[in-house]
């Protein structure tokens, strides 16, 4: 398997990020982690930094939660179809 290492800017700063996927993923990763921080430090202007990645760490962590659930729910959903279709 091999590696990819990329550079990305998030908050003015740049971070080595390296795994399997493709380097666009990452990039991806990034633009979205820099795009929320700064969404919060337009609506908490007055935050710090670290206010801010915390922010957005809390949001993005809310956004897993509710997919995790809502995936668990639409699989609950395909069982019990699934089991109905075959009795």
């Amino acid at each position: 398997m091999r590696l990819n290492t990329v550079t990305v800017q998030v908050a003015g700063k740049g971070y080595q990020l390296s795994g399997a996927q493709e380097p666009a993923h990452f990039h991806h990763l990034g633009q979205m982690v820099d795009r929320r921080i700064a969404e919060n430090a337009q609506l908490n202007p007055d935050s710090n930094p670290e206010a801010r990645a915390v922010a957005a760490a809390l949001s993005f962590a809310d956004e897993l939660v509710s997919a995790r659930a809502e995936a668990a729910r639409l699989r609950a959903q395909l069982d019990a179809l699934t089991s109905s279709a075959q009795q």
